[in-house]
């Protein structure tokens, strides 16, 4: 028997729509519930990006799911600031 093709991932897609064309997901779907997510900062697990310069005085960073600003602490973890 052969494998069913694969199903549209819609919530995905509904976030793809809003972060690339500005559309909102419909209230009360899970991808609205995400974008809110996003805009307080609320990832469940952060995933950190460097984006420090040349003389700043401690490194920083963007979480790239969320886009909340975090510091990288002397103990070698990322927080949020």
């Amino acid at each position: 028997m052969s494998e069913p093709p694969p199903r549209p991932d819609y919530v995905r897609i509904a976030v793809l729509e809003h972060d690339l064309l500005g559309i909102q997901p419909r209230p009360g779907t899970a991808a609205a519930l995400i974008v809110k997510m996003r805009r307080a900062g609320t990832c469940l697990a952060h995933q950190p990006v460097d984006t420090s310069i040349l003389g700043d005085p401690a490194p920083t960073g963007l979480c790239g799911r969320c886009g909340h600003a975090m510091v990288l602490g002397s103990d070698g973890n990322w927080t949020t600031a």
